[in-house]
């Protein structure tokens, strides 16, 4: 299915495929932009989303215990969150029974509770560890004296509630005639609204009115059934509506109408269909805490909770990005491209007022590269669309939940979209070989894609699913030690040039992000994990490297090597003193034990990496495999299949069979290797293999770094803990939540708009990182070197390979800019003007002499053009923001 050669396209109609596709895209990405903006905008009770955590929701699966509200994140209150939450003060409810029952379930969060006793009467208990105290007041009509004094702001039976909650409806609705019922409840509820709006009132920190509950009516007694009504209580939840709808409190309040919701919305979760039991109770009594205290807790990352929550201001350093994205380079395009561009009237007239001052202004440009500048504006918008997304309430955020259907459903869908993409080379085109280029980038394009539905759908917690994950992984880190080790050992370039390209393109979005989200680096593990390993790589080939030819000294380095990282890893206090090193010289806050877990998962399969490119170019050396048809070498090649996919099989077996993903986790790093060395052989066991790929897949493989960075902000959201919703959020609900239309809804339109954002930030980063890179390894004037050609012959140079080698998880859309932008070209210039210095007559040498440039100069010149110096000059500068951050 969907497997075809690959043929010749007109260029005009990909062009215009490719036009359709990209304005497609920013229609779609600009109408939920604007959409959410506008909603932003106009709802402007519901910034902080309290409405939608105290007006409706629905329960994510089927037993009970995760109630969702519409467009954001509920948080699930400890003892210790509360007693600080709460100042270690007061909780006051005030009503009836249904009351009593909520009061029961609050109290049962901080301390065990013994509810024995009469049923009509107040209630009051001390939770003496976390300095609390509950109170209840026995009010079912709440027009006790008390009460109304209370709500007046003349209470003196204790100090000022720092939670108060009161409920009434049920004994209206009862013990009253159908002629007065209603209008008594009015007057009731009319002193609590009255008594919020009051300006100067002091009644306590925060309020919550109960709506009128909602029974379930067939499991009420006859004599209940009779008198209390779905019209009744419908028609004093409706005056609820109205009142709230026009009340102006004086400090947070809100008619909890969710409470109606969970309740309303479970089967058989009450005794008597009145008294509701602990499934819905505590949630109730988990809203009451999330609306008094959300906008309290810590608004540092992780910021998983959203509902009913402002987040923080950006800080200095974070809007220096958006200055930067927004508006310099912007600026930046109109002065640079203008000639490139189409002369409005407004840009005519500028560029006459500012003819005499355009000069400067374009010093002042980010860049005087058109293509630079336009890679910056799409990185910057890209990474600002992952802020409004995370960090503003423009977007709403719902929980996660974990469905097997829906995790099923979502792996055919990848499935299929890679089938129909399968495309096989021509045959005049050749084997293309083991392990080429689109092989690898389908082998990260699917593996990428499973390791973003298992984080959309929160399938962590299922031990076969984590466990064939962390080999996915592994696979990644195979691929980091095959990539690097092949390309140092064949291109032999250990330059600062090469260490430069592969950090600064492994890790500048992960660098922004982590400063504009005001983040942790280790918190976006892969990048860290893959840069370290970068690194211990080139180490290993650098040291001695004039011996690299000799087999047996690469292996003893590659030994020694995976001796002093496992001694690094696993060696009690030795990350926790580096660790506290960098808090107190670089204020980088960095914990240890999750980075050791980290490390130690797949301490070894990076070496597997190395050591199978060693074998690989040594086979390819010696030509063994030379003979490779003959009918002995086919006999062994297809026993060496079938013991791969025994193995494969085996992995699976041996990982669904264990207990949990902990005890899994102890034999991962011994074992790893195998699934991934099995596919490598399957994988390449025929030229009809070896030369079909999916171009789905592949696509995929060449953003995989900016997929794995970019979901956490624009595909899930809360710093990873739930998901982004795109669509307005109501329609979630509406078309069905959790698992139907609304939700697929939303991971349709996400998924597009991530997917294709990565796509342009992987392209805008290629871009950057060689316009960062150039910088870094610029050469000084010739003029400086030709006087001094000591200080040039010592200076050390880059030269990029004539073939850029692939680096795992990167874009292979490499610019293969001309040497001369690295590189040293002074020698040349120098040796040009030796040759032309006879022609020269004396008049012209007198009028091309310059003196010599002063040994301060020359210094200063070889400080500044050296990529080492400019490398710790940036080091500094971070470590001195950092401690201003």
């Amino acid at each position: 299915m969907g497997l075809h050669s690959t043929t010749q396209t007109s260029p005009s109609t990909t062009s215009i495929v490719t036009k359709l596709l990209h304005g497609s895209l920013l229609v779609l990405f600009s109408i939920v932009l604007l959409s959410s903006v506008a909603n932003f905008a106009t709802d402007t009770n519901n910034r902080s989303k309290c409405q939608d955590l105290t007006n409706d929701g629905w329960w994510q699966g089927d037993n009970y215990t995760n109630w969702q509200a519409p467009g954001c994140m509920i948080h699930t209150y400890k003892a210790d969150e509360i007693a600080s939450c709460l100042n270690h003060s007061r909780i006051l409810y005030i009503g009836d029974s249904i009351m009593r029952e909520q009061f029961y379930s609050m109290n049962r969060l901080t301390h065990p509770l013994n509810i024995k006793g009469p049923l009509h009467v107040d209630r009051k208990y001390k939770s003496e560890e976390h300095g609390l105290v509950y109170e209840f007041w026995w009010d079912p009509y709440i027009n006790q004296t008390r009460t109304i004094d209370l709500l007046k702001g003349k209470d003196k039976t204790g100090d000022k509630p720092s939670l108060l909650v009161i409920g009434s409806g049920i004994w209206y609705e009862r013990r009253l005639p159908d002629n007065i019922y209603l209008d008594e409840w009015k007057s009731a509820v009319d002193r609590v609204f009255a008594g919020v709006e009051t300006p100067g009132s002091n009644i306590a920190d925060t309020v919550m009115l109960s709506p009128v509950e909602i029974p379930q009516f067939n499991r009420l007694n006859a004599d209940r059934q009779r008198l209390i009504t779905l019209d009744k209580t419908t028609t004093m939840n409706n005056y609820l509506h109205q009142r709230e709808a026009s009340l102006r409190p004086q400090f947070p309040f809100t008619v909890a109408f969710a409470w109606n919701a969970i309740a309303a919305s479970t089967v058989n979760i009450t005794l008597d269909g009145l008294h509701y039991l602990s499934p819905v109770t505590t949630p109730q009594a988990q809203i009451a805490l999330n609306f008094r205290c959300n906008n309290q807790l810590p608004k540092h990352y992780p910021i998983s909770t959203t509902c009913c929550m402002a987040y923080p201001s950006p800080r200095w350093y974070q809007s220096i990005f958006f200055v930067l994205f927004l508006v310099w380079v912007p600026i930046g395009y109109f002065f640079i491209g203008k000639g490139q561009a189409p002369l409005t009237f407004f840009s005519f007239y500028v560029m006459i007022k500012l003819d005499t001052t355009k000069a400067w202004i374009r010093k002042l440009c980010p860049s005087q590269d058109v293509k630079t500048l336009t890679a910056l504006f799409i990185f910057g918008l890209g990474v600002i669309y992952m802020y409004i997304g995370d960090r503003t309430q423009l977007f709403s955020k719902i929980h996660k939940d974990f469905e097997p259907s829906t995790f099923t459903i979502q792996m055919l869908c990848v499935a299929f979209l890679g089938l129909v993409t399968v495309v096989r080379q021509r045959d005049e085109d050749g084997d293309q070989g083991f392990l080429n280029r689109g092989q690898t980038d389908e082998w990260k394009g699917w593996m990428q894609l499973i390791i973003l539905i298992y984080h959309f759908t929160g399938a962590s917690g299922t031990a076969g699913i984590y466990n064939a994950v962390r080999s996915l992984v592994a696979a990644y880190l195979f691929q980091t030690g095959y990539g690097h080790f092949f390309f140092f050992y064949k291109k032999k370039d250990y330059g600062i040039g090469r260490v430069l390209n592969v950090m600064v393109r492994m890790n500048l979005l992960t660098f922004v992000l982590m400063y504009l989200m005001n983040t942790d680096y280790l918190s976006y593990y892969f990048t860290p994990l893959v840069s370290l390993w970068f690194l211990v790589i080139w180490l290993t080939m650098y040291v001695g490297h004039r011996h690299n030819n000799k087999v047996w000294f690469v292996l003893v380095k590659m030994g020694v090597m995976c001796g002093l990282t496992t001694t690094m890893i696993h060696l009690p206090g030795l990350l926790e003193t580096v660790f506290d090193l960098l808090a107190t010289l670089a204020n980088i806050h960095w914990q240890a034990a999750e980075w050791r877990f980290r490390l130690a998962l797949d301490a070894y399969i990076v070496y597997i990496g190395m050591l199978f490119a060693l074998a690989t170019i040594k086979i390819k050396e010696h030509r063994i495999l030379q003979e490779r048809d003959t009918t002995s070498f086919a006999l062994l090649k297809w026993v060496v299949v079938a013991l791969a996919g025994v193995a494969m099989v085996g992995y699976f077996w041996f990982e669904l069979s264990q207990p949990n993903k902990q005890a899994y986790n102890g034999y991962h790093p011994y074992i790893s290797w195998i699934p991934v060395v099995a596919f490598i052989i399957l994988r390449n066991a025929t030229l009809f293999l070896r030369n079909t790929n999916s171009g789905f897949f592949m696509w995929i493989g060449k953003c995989s770094l900016e997929t794995f960075i970019g979901q956490f902000h624009m595909w899930l959201a809360a710093d990873t803990k739930g998901l982004l919703v795109v669509i307005p959020s109501s329609w979630i609900h509406r078309l069905g939540g959790q698992g139907d239309w609304g939700w697929w809804l939303n991971f349709f339109v996400s998924s597009i708009l991530f997917l294709f954002i990565c796509h342009y930030i992987s392209q805008a980063t290629g871009t950057l990182t060689t316009w960062i890179c150039k910088w870094f390894t610029s050469a000084p004037p010739s003029t400086i070197t030709a006087s001094d050609p000591v200080t040039a012959r010592d200076r050390p140079t880059t030269t990029p390979s004539d073939e850029y080698q692939a680096v795992p998880l990167l874009a292979t859309n490499y610019s293969n800019d001309k040497a001369s932008d690295i590189t040293n070209d002074a020698p040349i210039a120098h040796k040009a003007d030796e040759d032309d210095e006879d022609m020269l007559s004396l008049e012209e040498e007198m009028s091309s002499w310059q003196p010599a440039p002063s040994r301060w100069k020359r210094w200063t010149a070889l400080f500044w053009y050296d990529a080492r110096s400019k490398s710790a000059l940036f080091i500094i500068t971070m470590i001195i923001i950092n401690h201003l951050c």
